[in-house]
């Protein structure tokens, strides 16, 4: 609220004009940048990776002290920034501060081939489900388009991990590869990739 202006008097119509707009662009900045207010006190790695986030697609949906998450933000279903990232070696040392999720069934018989290419590359059978972990977002961009190469027979785990080395090794030298400037999955919808598994334990009341 502007506060009155001194001895009764009324703020000039031109100051009070400035004052408002004043007031109106920094409550429209201020939602951009709570995840980087929230983080600020955040490990670097961890606020880094918020700061880039909210840049691109906006303040989070939700906030604790360790975590921001996005809820259908671009083409993820799920984006969380954790405060304490898991230490991940490959390709290179860092840590594990940004999950991402997209709709993607991965066949039970290639779980492990996925797990063989990246660690932090996840299948989720029951959500229909494949998540990342990474630093940024073309890391986890990386990972998931070899991961589908793994998955379609495109290129075996340690094929993708050769790929993943070579193309890390541009991004770090500040170069974008097309393997991490864009996701190449295809968008599958959630209900139709979900795998609720199928019930053994009946209830009570009911027989088979």
């Amino acid at each position: 609220m502007l506060a009155p202006a001194p001895s009764g008097k009324r703020m000039p119509s031109q100051n009070r004009s400035r004052c408002i707009l004043a007031l109106v662009l920094a409550l429209s900045a201020g939602p951009a940048r709570a995840a980087e207010r929230l983080a600020q006190d955040w490990p670097e790695a961890s606020r880094k990776a918020a700061e880039a986030v909210a840049d691109k697609y906006g303040a989070p949906q939700e906030q604790t002290a360790t975590l921001l998450i996005w809820h259908r933000n671009g083409p993820w279903i799920r984006t969380v920034v954790h405060k304490v990232g898991a230490e991940h070696d490959f390709p290179a040392k860092h840590s594990d501060v940004l999950e991402q999720s997209l709709p993607y069934k991965v066949p039970l018989n290639l779980f492990s081939a996925v797990a063989t290419f990246n660690g932090s590359v996840i299948p989720d059978r029951t959500r229909g489900t494949l998540t990342t972990y990474g630093a940024s977002e073309a890391e986890n961009v990386l990972s998931l388009n070899l991961a589908r190469a793994v998955v379609r027979g495109e290129l075996t785990a340690e094929q993708a991990r050769d790929k993943e080395v070579a193309a890390a090794q541009q991004l770090a030298n500040g170069q974008v590869p097309d393997l991490a400037a864009k996701l190449t999955l295809d968008q599958q919808q959630e209900g139709d990739v979900s795998d609720p598994d199928t019930a053994m334990i009946l209830p009570p009341s009911r027989t088979r």
